[in-house]
């Protein structure tokens, strides 16, 4: 199933639709582009362990790949964990950051959690500047230790920010 969106801000269509097999070394690239620094500096960049993280996280659920333009740009997934939702493996090449496409994504499945009545969970890396897209929709931090933030959106707060 493919989705169609808009992005307001940029005014450009793009597209998600389920990941497969011919889209497993694209999502390694977009994760590493996306978060090569941020896991550099707080793990320091270790290849051979970010190949067995990306395989595990494939075999664990393919993510949604957003395109524009036919072009492969980015990748999220909204996993049901039964009493909430977790989002995650959310990544955008960075030219593609700031055009209002992540706050579209985000903002869509955030109405799929309120209309199901669950909270959204997800975490990112210390230092992380995706926490600003996050605050802005309303998440709070329920938990974080020298590595990961936590956060919990439960359906209050706007997730219209598009």
């Amino acid at each position: 199933m493919t989705s169609v969106f808009l992005s307001v801000k940029s005014m450009e269509i793009y597209k998600a639709r389920l990941g497969n097999n011919t889209d497993f070394e694209f999502l390694y690239q977009v994760k590493v582009a996306a978060e090569y620094d941020a896991i550099n500096q707080v793990f320091g960049w270790d290849e051979e362990l970010q190949r067995t993280i990306h395989l595990d996280d494939w075999e664990q659920g393919k993510p949604n790949i957003i395109s524009i333009d036919g072009q492969k740009v980015g990748s999220y997934l909204l996993l049901d964990k039964g009493e909430y939702f977790y989002f995650c493996r959310f990544f955008l090449l960075p030219e593609f950051q700031g055009r209002g496409i992540g706050s579209k994504i985000l903002s869509e499945c955030l109405t799929l959690a309120g209309l199901k009545n669950k909270p959204v969970r997800l975490c990112f890396l210390q230092g992380n500047k995706v926490e600003r897209l996050y605050r802005k929709f309303g998440f709070n931090v329920y938990g974080e230790d020298k590595q990961f933030v936590y956060m919990e959106w439960n359906g209050q707060g706007s997730h219209n920010n598009s």
